[in-house]
């Protein structure tokens, strides 16, 4: 009868004896494991540890979602329609990060691309090319953008968008839409297209495919566009000033289009409802 007491007594020690050995072989990181910081609220918390994984945290993100301009400038074009296939978007955005030189040429390495100097700028490192002879239409700061089509490639991200509101279509010049002619057993059909936009975004080599730089991705495109859940929180967060030394672009960014421009040389003043820009030198120099 001792006997048996003693080995009863034996597993619950013999139990506490494993469980202390199991935990003490664990790893150091396992124990520090739920001590990380708290998540920032200037970027997301996920992480990428491969390219594939980025890729995936990406389209999460954005494939298929609706978005949110960020700031004020942007324009979409009209939507132009080809012979086959969906056709392509009048305008396209090229933004280079904020760590990176602005090349010379944008576009097309197989014709060259434009010069950069006779693109549409949005501000210092953002620029749009407009296909000649479309509609052109602007996008108000706060308007809701769709995702339609994704991409991830080594080089950048692209977000093909197209606008989700009737007052567009207000700025279609019909008589030079691109038009699609349909002939049906009713008659002919003439279809002209919406308004969107491509949107680029460039970075370093090396973030998005060796870097996985998941975070550093999702702030540069936070500055243009946002996730239409997190836009309220994080554009009443967000105070844009005019200030010394910025470009007309800039200025644009945070203020619209002027409603005046007054042309003097090496100075110009741009007026707005209820206050005065002006530039010497392409330069803000001062504010009335």
């Amino acid at each position: 009868m001792l006997r048996y007491a003693k080995q009863i007594l034996s597993i619950p020690v013999l139990t506490l004896v494993l469980a202390f050995l199991s935990y003490a072989q664990q790893p150091a990181s396992q124990s520090v494991q739920n001590t990380s910081a708290p998540r920032t609220s200037d970027g997301p918390s996920e992480s990428a540890n491969t390219y594939d994984e980025l890729k995936q945290l990406l389209k999460t993100r954005y494939d298929g979602k609706t978005l949110v301009a960020a700031v004020q400038g942007l324009y979409a074009g009209e939507q132009r329609k080809e012979l086959f296939g969906p056709g392509s978007n009048g305008i396209v955005w090229s933004h280079f990060a904020a760590n990176m030189q602005v090349p010379d040429r944008i576009g097309s390495a197989i014709v060259g691309g434009k010069k950069t100097s006779d693109l549409t700028q949005l501000d210092d490192h953002t620029f749009g090319n407009l296909r000649k002879g479309l509609n052109v239409s602007s996008i108000s700061k706060g308007e809701t953008l769709k995702v339609h089509k994704f991409y991830v490639t080594p080089e950048g991200i692209e977000l093909v968008l197209s606008t989700t509101g009737l007052q567009h279509m207000r700025d279609l010049d019909y008589q030079k839409a691109s038009k699609e002619v349909t002939s049906t057993a009713s008659g002919t059909q003439v279809s002209v297209g919406g308004f969107g936009m491509a949107f680029i975004f460039y970075f370093n080599k090396g973030l998005i495919k060796d870097d996985h730089d998941y975070a550093g991705v999702v702030r540069e495109i936070d500055k243009y566009l946002l996730p239409q859940s997190e836009a309220a929180t994080k554009m009443a967060n967000t105070t844009q000033t005019v200030a010394l030394g910025q470009s007309p672009a800039e200025v644009e960014t945070v203020l619209g289009k002027p409603e005046k421009i007054v042309d003097l040389g090496q100075k110009k003043i741009y007026v707005y409802k209820d206050m005065k820009i002006v530039f010497v030198d392409g330069k803000v120099a001062d504010v009335q």
